[in-house]
């Protein structure tokens, strides 16, 4: 996977795009459950204060909980803060 990241990157470059643009991999960091990370968010799918619905490219990452809410989203990185009781992805 490494090899095919390294091509997204240079591909990237030459069209002077960011890297994340071409890359289909995701990272999702929790800092205990009321704070995650999420990084290669393509958008916002669905938002409200008991789900936060991210597209991630290949799959949907849908965060349930309560007093959700987007406290970031800058560069394909969102950071989601709230009481997170549940993760569930779909395609």
């Amino acid at each position: 996977m490494k090899r095919k990241d390294e091509i997204g990157g240079k591909i990237a470059d030459e069209l002077q795009m960011p890297r994340s643009a071409v890359s289909s991999v995701y990272r999702i960091e929790f800092r205990g459950n009321e704070d995650v990370t999420v990084e290669g968010c393509k958008g916002i799918v669905e938002y409200d204060n008991s789900v936060i619905s991210l597209n991630l490219g290949s799959v949907v990452a849908r965060f349930r909980g309560s007093d959700l809410e987007i406290s970031s989203f800058f560069e394909e990185q969102a950071v989601i803060r709230g009481v997170i009781i549940q993760l569930e992805f779909s395609t």
